[in-house]
C-alpha cells in the first residue's frame, strides 16, 4: 500500500507532496486541480518504468492524431518545461521507496529522405525525439527504457524489470464487456466468483447468479433474476456495470491499487453509501488500496456514512498558479465539515 507520494513538473503539478495515504482514498478538487493526473501519475509509477503505462495517459495515445516528437511528449510535462525531468516517488509499505523519473530526450541524428514531399525534402527527426525512464527500486537499483513515437505506433525498448506494483486504472466513461467477462473468469477460476454476485445483489436483489460466456457471440457477462432466459449485466443499468468493473478490478490487483476516475458515474445517490460497503469489503478481503477521484458531495457524504470513522481519507487537490498542494481530511475533520455543510469537494 502507497503511504506517501511526491510529483514534480507532471501536467498541472509544479510540486505536489501527500504525506498520508489510507486503504481508501477520494480524491476532490476544483476542475483542473489535477485529480485526473494524480492517477495517472500513480499508474506511471506502478509501472516500474514501463512505458507502456504512459500510453494510458491523455495525450499520449491515437487522440493526437498525427502528432510527434517535442509537440507530442510536451503536453506531460508541466508548464510544457521539457527541461525539467517528470519525478514520481512514492513509499509502498512492504518495498520502500520507489522513484520514477521521466524526461525527453532530443534526436542525436536526423534522416534526411532522397525523395521529395511535396516540393521540399522530407525527414524523420520528429520521430526520434524519446521519452525516457528511469526507475529505481527500493534496493537502489536503476532502470532504463525508451519510448518513441512511430507514425502509427509506437516504439519500446525491451523492458527488463517487473512492475513496481500491480495496478489497474478505471477511466471515467469507458466499459468494457469482454474484458469485465475475462476478469469474472478469473475470479471463477479461484472460486471466488461470489465475490461479485454478492456486490451486484446490493443492488439487484433478484440477481440469483452470474455467469461469462460466449452466447451473444463475444464475451460477457449474464445474469439471472428469474426470467426464461438469462440476460446480458449492461441491461440491467449502469450501476450494475460500473460495481462489476469495480469490484473485478479490486480482486484483479491484490496487494495492489486500484485508480477510479469519477467513482459515481452511473451510481443513484440512494445507492452510494451500499457501494461504498461493497468496495470496503472487496479492498480488504483482496488486501487492495483504492484511489477515487469525485466531484460529488453526495458521494464523499456517503462514503462517511458507510465507513465510518476509520474508513477513508479525503484529500482536495488546490491549486494557485504553478503552487500545488493537498488538503488531508482525517475522518473527524470530515464529519465536522458534513454535520457544517462546509465545502470540502
Amino acid at each position: 500500500m502507497l503511504e506517501r507520494l511526491h510529483i514534480r513538473n507532471y501536467r498541472v503539478f509544479n510540486d505536489l507532496k501527500i504525506d498520508h495515504l489510507s486503504r481508501i482514498n477520494l480524491i476532490a478538487g476544483k476542475n483542473n486541480s489535477g485529480k485526473t493526473s494524480l492517477l495517472e501519475a500513480i499508474f506511471l509509477l506502478a509501472g516500474g518504468g514501463n512505458p507502456k503505462a504512459a500510453i494510458h495517459s491523455r495525450g499520449i495515445g491515437s487522440d493526437l492524431g498525427p502528432a510527434t516528437g517535442e509537440t507530442l511528449w510536451k503536453l506531460v510535462f508541466s508548464e510544457l518545461d521539457i527541461d525539467r525531468s517528470i519525478e514520481i516517488t512514492g513509499h509502498y509499505k512492504t518495498r520502500g521507496q520507489l522513484t520514477l523519473k521521466i524526461s525527453l530526450e532530443q534526436p542525436r541524428t536526423t534522416e534526411i529522405s532522397l525523395g521529395r514531399t511535396g516540393g521540399a525534402y522530407s525527414n524523420s527527426e520528429a520521430y526520434k525525439w524519446a521519452l525516457v525512464f528511469r526507475y529505481t527500486d527500493p534496493r537502489g537499483q536503476h532502470f532504463e527504457s525508451r519510448m518513441r513515437r512511430k507514425k502509427d505506433t509506437f516504439e519500446i525498448e525491451p523492458i527488463p524489470f517487473n512492475l513496481a506494483f500491480e495496478a489497474m486504472i478505471l477511466p471515467s466513461e469507458i466499459e468494457d464487456p469482454q474484458e469485465s467477462a475475462r476478469l469474472l473468469g478469473r475470479l471463477r477460476k479461484h472460486k471466488q466468483g461470489q465475490v461479485l454476485l454478492e456486490a451486484l445483489q446490493v443492488i439487484e436483489p433478484r440477481l440469483q447468479s452470474i455467469e461469462d460466456n460466449s452466447a451473444s457471440g463475444a464475451p460477457m457477462i449474464w445474469g439471472d433474476i428469474g426470467l426464461p432466459e438469462l440476460i446480458p449485466l449492461s441491461a440491467m443499468g449502469e450501476g450494475m456495470t460500473r460495481i462489476a468493473r469495480l469490484v473485478l478490478a479490486i480482486s484483479a490487483a491484490p496487494g495492489g491499487v486500484v485508480l477510479v476516475d469519477e467513482v459515481e458515474n452511473g451510481l443513484h445517490h440512494s445507492v452510494l453509501p451500499k457501494v461504498w460497503k461493497v468496495v470496503d469489503t472487496a479492498a480488504k478481503q483482496f488486501n487492495t488500496q483504492v484511489f477515487a477521484t469525485t466531484h460529488s458531495f453526495e458521494c464523499i457524504e456517503a462514503a462517511h456514512k458507510a465507513l465510518g470513522t476509520d474508513g477513508f481519507l479525503l484529500h482536495r487537490l488546490e491549486a494557485n498558479g504553478t503552487e500545488n498542494r493537498c488538503v488531508t481530511y482525517e475522518p473527524e475533520e470530515i464529519d465536522v465539515a458534513l454535520r457544517h455543510n462546509l465545502e470540502i469537494r
